[in-house]
């Protein structure tokens, strides 16, 4: 079958590998029919992710149709249609029991390397191998397309994440770094939460433009100093949230220096250098910061919300190109062209 691989010297190929094959009972065998690219996967590309090893599939965005399943999976059967969210969890671990399942001692990510713990095979492939199905496939319904289903596994449910974190309060300031695919997810989920305002800093027009039809002001960073429309817009006291959706250090000291004192920064962001965090400016502030893996429990629920059409992904879908122009898919999202925003390939 065709996959997208790493190979060494920062570098992707399009490959034919072995089709996956089960190899325990609580397993199943996918096959891809919509997969998405990711910012990480350009991480991963750069070699920017620990622990991947050349040849390793990369991906961990998808939605398919299950095509095998081991003897002890009983919630799935050949022909459903299915999402997964990027990770997988074992149901059982100390920290599966205590409901953080994102650090499952037996769990992992599809096509990623020690840092996310044990990696698996990715899914910009025509086949992917599910650990733990029961545990980690969700159904899609029959009225969601995949084109936004794929979405909800990370975007959506990463975007979340971080709303949820930033514990939102109904009628607070928010401020959002980002209008990449994560980044316009939070602001999604973030309106879901009562906000009195929402402002979403970017720096590509085409994306500040998709965060107003979300109902946020676009702050325009080439342009605007971030800081001072904050202040402004908050009579000088900070936002009550901010959420950094992109993980360069620039964007995490702004969004520490744009919330309010006593105010919480939610992190989705994934860093690939290291930050130069100056504690003695800010352990004066009271600012609750949270970080790490999004929660990736969510899928069914936020599946739901599109069943019911409560929510629209559509807008961030720029491009779909097949398995096979993957390569095209990948320099064009690399580089920004054509005001891209989400990329899906198509086995």
């Amino acid at each position: 079958m065709k996959a997208v691989t790493i190979k060494s010297g920062n570098r992707i190929a399009l490959d034919d590998v072995p089709m996956p094959k089960l190899s325990k009972e609580d397993e199943a065998i996918v096959r891809v029919t919509t997969a998405a690219i990711c910012g990480s996967d350009l991480h991963a590309k750069h070699g920017l992710i620990p622990g991947i090893q050349p040849g390793t599939i990369i991906g961990h965005e998808f939605v398919g149709i299950v095509e095998e399943v081991g003897s002890n999976v009983t919630k799935y059967k050949p022909g459903n249609r299915v999402n997964a969210p990027p990770a997988f969890w074992c149901g059982t671990c100390p920290p599966c029991k205590r409901g953080d399942i994102s650090y499952c001692h037996n769990g992992g990510w599809y096509g990623g390397g020690e840092i996310f713990g044990r990696g698996f095979q990715g899914a910009q492939a025509s086949y992917i191998r599910v650990p733990y199905a029961d545990n980690c496939l969700v159904n899609v319904p029959d009225n969601v397309p995949d084109e936004q289903a794929v979405l909800v596994g990370d975007v959506f449910q990463t975007g979340y994440h971080a709303a949820y974190e930033g514990h939102i309060q109904v009628g607070d300031t928010v401020v959002i770094f980002g209008c990449g695919p994560i980044g316009l997810g939070a602001l999604i989920s973030t309106m879901m939460f009562g906000p009195k305002q929402v402002l979403s800093v970017d720096i590509r027009d085409n994306r500040l433009a998709i965060a107003e039809k979300y109902g946020a002001t676009a702050i325009d960073a080439r342009k605007e100093n971030v800081l001072g429309r904050v202040k402004d817009a908050t009579s000088g006291e900070g936002a009550d949230v901010v959420i950094e959706a992109i993980g360069i250090p620039e964007t995490f000291l702004q969004a520490m220096r744009s919330v309010r004192r006593n105010g919480t920064v939610s992190i989705v962001g994934i860093f690939p250098t290291a930050v130069e965090f100056s504690i003695q400016e800010f352990c004066f502030y009271g600012v609750r910061i949270s970080m790490g893996l999004g929660y990736v429990g969510r899928t069914s629920k936020l599946l739901g919300l599109l069943e019911f059409g409560k929510v629209d992904l559509s807008p961030l879908v720029t491009h779909i190109f097949p398995l096979n122009d993957a390569l095209k898919a990948y320099e064009l999202f690399e580089n920004h062209q054509d005001q891209c925003v989400k990329v899906l390939l198509k086995p």
